[in-house]
């Protein structure tokens, strides 16, 4: 078999053990659409962005794909890798005969799937619940703002897996760095509700792109929401995270009791 095959091999195996576990089912599919709910049932009507008026239900069908996109990219790949460390299977899988790297690939193909999966429900929700206009457009800064921030976050997963010592320092930081960019990213609160230094803090970081692309391209009629500034700087990025992770990744544990 082809190093290509066994890299698609391997990534069926990883979302076989993904659909086996339940409680990664209800929280990767069930949380964001509980979210969806949430912020709709507070954040009635309308809301502004860009200094008009827009559905509320629109946009936080966006803000919270962005925010699923972040937490599975970052969040649960990071856990994932930090703890296959810890554990020693990392090292393990390096001694078979197998090329290593298609463990990390087949790990970034499971969160590609389930990534699109949980966006694809996301905006069935959106659009039977919250009047969602599907347009070409629409779909076209869609694929491209999903594929860039999975790109952009698993590359930042990665990259981080060399500073974290334990499996429970990065099932930690994982979360709460969605949470707290969720913040600063105009995700969870609207842009226009924010202190300006606040806004431009969020504007450094990956996820206020992905989420200002989305929010573009579902709330703007006939826009992609695809530009130069929020695509170069999720670009540069991952470039960046790369060069980091290519570093400073390690296949052996680091923690406690580390040999």
């Amino acid at each position: 078999m082809s190093d290509a095959g066994l890299a698609v091999t391997q990534t069926r195996f990883a979302l076989r053990g993904y659909m086996r576990d339940s409680s990664a089912l209800v929280f990767t599919a069930l949380f964001p659409v509980i979210l969806l709910l949430l912020f709709n049932a507070i954040f009635k009507g309308t809301t502004k962005f860009d200094g008009r008026d827009v559905p509320s239900g629109a946009y936080y069908t966006a803000s919270i794909i962005s925010y699923v996109i972040t937490l599975v990219s970052f969040g649960s790949l990071l856990s994932r890798i930090t703890t296959a460390r810890e554990r020693g299977l990392l090292k393990r899988f390096r001694g078979t005969p197998m090329p290593s790297w298609v463990y990390l690939v087949s790990e970034i193909g499971r969160t590609v799937v389930v990534v699109y999966a949980t966006v694809a429900l996301l905006v069935v929700v959106g659009a039977i619940f919250y009047q969602v206009h599907l347009s070409a457009h629409l779909l076209i800064g869609l694929v491209c703002y999903v594929a860039l921030g999975v790109t952009c976050f698993c590359a930042l997963a990665l990259a981080l897996t060399g500073a974290c010592k334990t499996a429970d320092s990065a099932s930690a930081i994982g979360p709460l760095a969605a949470t707290i960019l969720s913040f600063l990213s105009g995700v969870f609160i609207p842009a226009f509700l924010m202190p300006t230094w606040l806004i431009d803090i969020g504007k450094v970081f990956p996820l206020e792109h992905v989420a200002r692309g989305l929010q573009s391209a579902f709330l703007i009629a006939g826009s992609t929401g695809v530009n130069v500034v929020n695509v170069g700087v999720l670009a540069l990025w991952a470039v960046v995270a790369l060069v980091v992770a290519t570093r400073s990744f390690r296949w052996e544990a680091r923690g406690p009791g580390a040999s």
